[in-house]
């Protein structure tokens, strides 16, 4: 794996270092080339006054040689001589001997005999030397020629003090550094701009590389630079990008498509890795979890799932290192009864990761627990009579009944038959009006409800003047898309339902009003029915007050198909708020939509 630093602000850029390294260079050019001028400068004037006192040496010896006097007339000669030139005239005789000085008295002087120059001039014919001259306190060049007088050798000194010399070549050195300085700058200047020059390409393809790392899109090319080398870098990048385009497309294909298929299943499943780490998980998992968090890729899964048994059943796939199966019951916004089954996946013999696959059968459980309850209350329904039918039966085969009690026994055997026979009946259309809700068989037709609770009023009539009950109908011109045969069974089963369980003698009220639905009221005087009881009554065979069902008959089936009706219809029924004493069910339907 390759160690990439994730801090690059902890090295210098290019640009920095590319200058830098131009700095020391032009210093160090710069202060061999001032070197080198001031020493070119300074041979170079140091060479012209040599010359120049060379020239002045032979005119001065000429001078000499052609001035008639003796020797005692130099001493004037050389005075006047140094006054013009404005340089120091010395002239030796062969013994070292001054004869004559343009700037002191011959006979205070030092014998000169071994003065370097003096030397050099007997020797070479011309001598110079450079030094402190004790006599004139300063800093001197001297030039001596040989001199003949007469029959004697002598030699003509010439010298120049370099003072003023000095203070010309300091002055030029100091052009010469300010003008290095200058060149200085500019080079630096110079450097900068073609620092600038490499750098500002770089830059740019580290944007764009910056650019393309976050989004993985390269939306314009990176430009080509001027120099072959960052040219070649910059179509690389550009070929390196375009294929990683390339393959960033097939891997979120890929990848599309596998989410595509985890999200299209109907079971939760989530992946891990050796470290119990999310791969992946689709949403039907998250949901059976109760899982919030969106990005909980890379996250621990003990982290993100707080139900203990889900991380013990995990715990126990990768240990086992087999299939696993479990049922677990999980209690989050609402109970859900899951099957997890748990693969661990080996590689090299080793677990690499865990594949948990989780199957909700809660409905299962609830159709289950529904059919054991029905079967339950079937069976207690039908064997109640059957039992009845059973104690009758074996009274009647008495012999010594008499005739009458066998009479009325076998009225009571015949009512219990005709309770049994409505049972059987009441499942049968509860189970047709189910398949037909199941298969959407029903016809829906648009027509006004007034017609068809009039009818549902007709089948209840005759109980509902046995217990005096009078049934007012409120309906404006009101439609609905309906089944009118379906709608009126369902009204007269809440009728009937009103005439049983509501007070005798008292009105019942039939209330059909439209709003955003249609909405049919029958409301009754009598016992409202409590909270707990209200979601519970439309089940088969519930009962609020088993004593009093018993005496009022009925199969236990009427709500149950009222409340399937409705639902055929796209509706509901409920029992809704009422007055005191008052009982309300009613019965909603979609209102027809006008477009």
């Amino acid at each position: 794996m390759l160690d990439i630093d994730s801090n690059p602000m902890k090295r210098r850029p290019l640009f920095i270092q590319l200058f830098y390294s131009y700095v020391p260079i032009i210093i160090i050019a710069l202060i061999v080339l001032v070197l080198f001028i001031n020493q070119i400068i300074r041979e170079f004037y140091y060479k012209h006054v040599k010359e120049d006192l060379y020239e002045r040496a032979i005119l001065t010896s000429k001078l000499i040689t052609i001035h008639k006097g003796g020797k005692q007339s130099f001493q004037e000669l050389v005075k006047n001589a140094g006054k013009e030139t404005n340089m120091r005239i010395t002239i030796v005789d062969e013994k070292g001997e001054v004869i004559a000085d343009s700037d002191e008295q011959p006979s205070l002087m030092d014998n000169h005999l071994n003065r370097p120059e003096i030397i050099q001039s007997k020797l070479n014919e011309v001598g110079s030397s450079q030094r402190f001259s004790t006599t004139l306190n300063q800093e001197m060049m001297y030039l001596a020629i040989p001199l003949l007088l007469g029959k004697n050798d002598c030699t003509v000194r010439v010298s120049m003090s370099l003072s003023n010399l000095e203070m010309i070549i300091k002055d030029l050195q100091k052009q010469v550094v300010y003008l290095g300085v200058i060149i200085g700058f500019s080079l630096l200047l110079i450097s900068f701009y073609f620092s600038r020059k490499v750098t500002i390409p770089l830059q740019l393809m580290r944007k764009d590389a910056e650019s393309f790392v976050e989004t993985f899109q390269l939306n314009d090319p990176i430009p080509i630079p001027e120099t072959k080398e960052l040219a070649s870098l910059a179509i690389s990048l550009n070929k390196m990008a375009v294929e990683i385009e390339k393959k960033i497309k097939i891997i979120q294909h890929e990848k599309d498509d596998r989410e595509e298929l985890l999200s299209s299943m109907q079971d939760g499943i989530i992946s891990l890795d050796n470290k119990m780490k999310v791969l992946s998980i689709n949403n039907i998992a998250k949901e059976y979890l109760h899982i919030e968090a969106e990005d909980i890729i890379g996250e621990k899964v003990t982290s993100i799932i707080r139900q203990k048994k889900v991380t013990s059943f995990i715990k126990k796939v990768k240990k086992k290192k087999g299939k696993t199966q479990d049922e677990i019951v999980i209690k989050t916004n609402k109970k859900r009864t899951i099957i997890f089954n748990g693969t661990p996946l080996i590689k090299e013999k080793t677990v690499s990761g865990i594949l948990i696959t989780m199957t909700d059968v809660t409905f299962q459980k609830q159709l289950e627990r529904l059919r054991q309850d029905f079967v339950a209350n079937v069976s207690h329904e039908l064997k109640t009579p059957i039992t009845s039918m059973l104690g009758y039966m074996e009274i009647i085969q008495s012999s010594d009944i008499e005739d009458d009690k066998k009479h009325e026994f076998y009225g009571k055997v015949l009512n219990q038959t005709s309770r049994m026979n409505d049972i059987i009946d009441d499942l049968l259309r509860l189970s047709k009006i189910e398949s037909q809700e199941e298969d959407s068989s029903i016809e829906l037709v648009s027509m006004e409800i007034k017609p068809i609770l009039e009818g549902s009023l007709d089948d209840v009539l005759d109980k509902a003047q046995k217990n005096n009950n009078r049934i007012l109908i409120h309906c404006d011109d009101i439609k609905a898309s309906v089944d009118a045969q379906l709608l009126r069974e369902a009204i007269a089963n809440l009728l009937e339902n009103s005439i049983k369980y509501g007070d005798s003698g008292r009105d019942i009220k039939i209330i059909a009003e439209a709003d955003s639905q249609v909405l049919i009221h029958i409301e009754n005087s009598g016992k409202r029915i409590s909270e707990k009881h209200r979601d519970k009554v439309f089940q088969r065979f519930y009962r609020v007050d088993k004593s009093r069902d018993r005496k009022a008959g009925g199969t236990g089936l009427g709500l149950a198909i009222v409340k399937h009706i409705a639902l055929v219809h796209g509706g509901e029924v409920f029992v809704s708020d009422s007055k005191k004493n008052k009982c309300r069910f009613t019965l909603s339907l979609p209102k027809i939509s006008y477009t």
